[in-house]
């Protein structure tokens, strides 16, 4: 498997390392760059991630902010956190049954128990990382990050199990510590956790960035972005293009859950003398939002493999 390999896409990981050995915390580095998390010795990754901090401090930090089993974590400073943790969680109840292990490909279930005899009374499955120092931008390394994530699914036919916003299904999710509500554990008569419904086929690449026909899509003809043309929008969920007139320079990538009420939205921005016109493609009346991010990331993990870059105003804030 590519992706779990110490050289995918030319990167200089580190080893894989547990997260509960101390000792060989040490191989993580001391520099900003990108991580991924897997399960113990399972073919399949938890997350894709970027920091600007030191590696090394982050990871040691979500590390710590994962201890405690009975707390989910707050969804800030660690995004991932409270996604690892309920899988984490999960593994740890279905500990009475078998060793646990990782969900299967293309599934959302809880993990399944071993097939073995008795059940044994050692810890259930740990994660494990590695990383790879990145000097880049902000841009640079987001970029990389949704490379990684596209060329994932691309080699996988899904996505880690806990980037997009996806979760699991039987959990709700921890809101920020300032907003004060802690997650955990569905009640058996509430209904499953829509952020843990599958994800969705990955984009064929075919084409090239800015065709109409890019990455399988059905890109519709390129208009001026003024509120007059913004506002005859089709209805419903999908991706959109934003593209300088005159070069036809793809400026930004992006998605929305009401294409007709975003585009009128992006006229008032301030898009630095370029003339601006946009293409979209509607996906469907109602697309559940990690859906969305997934193809989206389809998309820039694409213009990324082409031009080793992002789009010049993707990842800015005021977006």
């Amino acid at each position: 498997m590519d992706f779990l390999e110490e050289n995918w896409l030319e990167l200089d990981w580190s080893p894989w390392v547990p997260f509960n050995a101390p000792r060989e915390f040490w191989y993580i580095q001391k520099a900003p760059g990108i991580y991924r998390i897997r399960p113990n010795n399972q073919d399949l990754l938890m997350y894709i991630g970027e920091t600007g901090q030191s590696l090394h401090k982050r990871l040691s930090g979500l590390r710590q902010t994962l201890r405690r089993g009975d707390l989910m974590p707050w969804s800030d400073p660690y995004a991932e956190a409270p996604g690892l943790w309920s899988w984490w969680v999960e593994w740890g109840l279905a500990k009475d049954t078998g060793t646990p292990v990782a969900p299967s490909k293309g599934s959302n279930a809880p993990p399944r128990p071993s097939s073995g005899g008795e059940t044994d009374d050692t810890e259930p499955v740990m994660l494990e990382v590695s990383s790879a120092p990145l000097d880049a931008s902000v841009s640079g390394r987001k970029g990389m990050e949704n490379f990684l994530l596209y060329r994932y699914r691309q080699e996988t036919g899904e996505s880690p199990l806990c980037n997009f916003g996806r979760f699991h299904p039987r959990y709700r999710k921890s809101t920020t510590r300032s907003e004060g509500r802690r997650g955990g554990r569905l009640a058996n008569n509430q209904k499953d956790n829509p952020a843990g419904f599958p994800g969705i086929t990955p984009l064929e690449p075919v084409g090239n960035p800015g065709d109409s026909d890019w990455m399988g899509m059905e890109w519709t003809e390129h208009k001026p972005l003024r509120p007059e043309h913004a506002r005859e929008a089709g209805e419903g969920a999908g991706l959109y293009l934003l593209a300088d007139a005159k070069s036809r320079e793809i400026l930004y990538i992006g998605q929305s859950g009401d294409i007709a009420g975003r585009l009128p939205e992006l006229c008032g921005k301030d898009w630095q003398g370029h003339e601006v016109q946009f293409s979209y493609q509607i996906i469907g009346q109602k697309v559940l939002p990690h859906n969305l991010r997934e193809q989206e990331a389809d998309l820039l993990g694409n213009y990324y493999e082409n031009f080793r870059k992002v789009p010049a105003f993707q990842f800015q804030k005021s977006r």
